[in-house]
């Protein structure tokens, strides 16, 4: 392992995510509410699995915690219905319902939460596939960067699976280090255009692609454009590196 990778993997455990008491506290009650809501109601079985970054190792600290609901039968939009006023009121918390999802939007030190189907007749979300990640640390690491990244240079959002499959691209050649991973995209960052980002992405969008989505893709990649620019040229690269917290600063934190 070279000097300056050493350095960006230990400030990238820094900002892992470690799921407190509190976070699997509000795992193991959804779960609860939604199997005795479901079985109480509906005679369904089903079982709720951790989804998102959680199921693929590749959150932050910032992350918000995502779940999938696996049911045999398909969910309707009146069983979410009754799933969103049950959580609300055992939960004590507010619930929305979104396209896709039932969400539990964050609230003082409470994370945001996302509850999606893997079966619903209002839109599917399969739990996503966590084998390109499985015991591929440089892949994990690349993923984290991507996002402390964005967040410490005010970067515009970019969900999730969409860095994860910008590093699965990227990662043809099997990289052992995350550093020189993470430079590669950001390389490619700095001269990509809209249409060579949304060629990958397409492909990895669930339940598929919106054509809504391709007008802001321009706009938000200028940003990302102009922050890997900085970044490759910053003084505070890794050759100068002398512990974890000069990676920090070469993200602008």
């Amino acid at each position: 392992m070279s000097r300056e990778n050493g350095f960006f993997e230990a400030f990238i455990n820094e900002n892992v995510q470690k799921l407190s008491a509190s976070d699997r506290k509000i795992m193991q009650q959804v779960t609860v509410i939604i199997r005795e809501t479901l079985k109480k109601e509906y005679q369904m079985t089903s079982q709720v699995h951790w989804a998102g970054s959680q199921r693929k190792n590749t959150s932050t600290i910032a992350s918000d915690l995502d779940f999938c609901v696996e049911t045999k039968e398909p969910i309707n939009t009146s069983q979410r219905k009754k799933l969103r006023v049950e959580l609300e009121k055992k939960l004590n918390r507010p619930v929305r319902i979104l396209s896709h999802a039932i969400r539990i939007p964050e609230q003082r030190k409470n994370p945001k939460v996302d509850i999606a189907f893997s079966n619903a007749a209002f839109g599917s979300r399969p739990l996503p596939d966590k084998k390109p990640f499985k015991n591929n640390k440089a892949r994990q690491m690349t993923v984290r960067a991507l996002k402390i990244w964005g967040k410490s240079a005010r970067l515009p959002r970019l969900s999730g699976w969409a860095v994860e499959a910008l590093v699965i691209f990227f990662d043809s050649k099997n990289h052992k280090e995350p550093l020189g991973l993470f430079l590669n995209v950001v390389k490619w960052i700095e001269t990509c255009s809209p249409q060579s980002v949304e060629s990958i992405l397409r492909p990895h969008a669930k339940p598929k692609w919106d054509p809504k989505w391709s007008k802001p893709l321009a706009k938000r990649l200028e940003s990302f454009r102009n922050g890997a620019r900085a970044l490759l040229r910053s003084k505070n690269g890794p050759m100068i590196w002398k512990s974890s917290k000069d990676v920090g600063r070469w993200f602008g934190r």
